[in-house]
């Protein structure tokens, strides 16, 4: 059957206070909520990918209010309402999540907290979720959601020479943008959908070479660093991949420590699971594993 992906806003708008390490230049962070926060059984906090903002989240944040999780997109350094904000640093990605996980952490109380991230914003969320692992027990994430993680580039796509290309301009030109070397018709199989992000303002499709080394920087220091995560693991990844690596995420997947690991792969679907088909299946699976690793939680608690 197929999913309707409707995505006329119907979020809530919000500004999230930064956190107390203070490198932001500017006062709020824009994001958008779906959801009663007093009446959720957990929540999530969503991490958008390369060149997207906040807003693409929404038909997953429509379906997790229904399904009674109160959901939290924000938009990063660089993209969306922010995309005139300077990136000088990874970290600053990385602050961002901060920010917002404390800021969900506020309204939503106890309330288990689950971190969820697509292409790029998988791979800022598995780099964050092991940070957070210097929090106390019960403030921690109570799970952790890649979808198609770009944990590297499609090697047919973010060839070597567009990489050579984005480090030599980084160095010597740093604010020289780029094109995105993927299309819409790489992100999604949906005709409305890709008619949709054609039109959208707030997308980004060239980015300054400095984020981009940014970006491969964190990349590198992912696959040779992060080993551990605390907190359970599900990565979901799509059949048509033309933008990420899914060797390289099955490779980084297999060697994470955590408490508990599941995978799954939708055949037929192309790299935005959010734009897919698929998304009414996909929000079955990733609900069902929320309410069960909340009871494992709450039974070891």
């Amino acid at each position: 059957m197929q999913s309707d992906i409707n995505l006329t806003p119907t979020g809530s708008l919000v500004e999230i206070g930064k956190s107390q390490d203070e490198r932001s230049t500017i006062e709020k962070i824009p994001g958008r909520t779906w959801g009663t926060a007093s009446e959720c059984r957990a929540a999530a906090l969503l991490v958008h990918g390369l060149g997207a903002h906040s807003g693409w989240y929404e038909a997953l944040g429509r379906r997790l209010r229904v399904k009674r999780f109160f959901s939290l997109a924000y938009d990063q350094v660089g993209f969306g309402k922010r995309r005139d904000q300077t990136l000088m640093m990874k970290q600053q990605w990385l602050d961002d999540i901060r920010s917002a996980y404390e800021y969900l952490r506020e309204t939503v109380g106890d309330k288990p907290i689950f971190i969820m991230g697509n292409s790029m914003g998988a791979l800022l969320s598995l780099k964050a979720a092991s940070e957070l692992n210097k929090l106390p027990d019960s403030e921690r994430p109570a799970g952790l959601v890649l979808f198609s993680p770009g944990f590297d580039g499609h090697p047919d796509t973010f060839r070597l020479t567009y990489k050579a290309k984005a480090v030599f301009k980084a160095l010597f030109d740093p604010d020289e943008e780029l094109n995105l070397p993927y299309t819409y018709d790489d992100i999604t199989r949906e005709e409305t959908v890709r008619n949709w992000l054609k039109n959208d303002p707030d997308k980004r499709e060239k980015l300054p070479a400095r984020m981009l080394l940014e970006l491969l920087k964190l990349s590198q220091e992912v696959k040779s660093s992060v080993r551990k995560v605390p907190c359970p693991v599900l990565m979901l990844t799509s059949g048509k991949e033309k933008i990420v690596d899914n060797e390289v995420n099955r490779l980084v997947f297999d060697r994470l420590n955590a408490p508990r690991k599941t995978q799954h792969r939708f055949d037929e679907a192309w790299h935005d699971l959010m734009f897919d088909p698929v998304l009414d299946e996909l929000v079955e699976m990733v609900t069902a594993w929320m309410i069960e690793t909340t009871k494992q939680r709450q039974t070891v608690g």
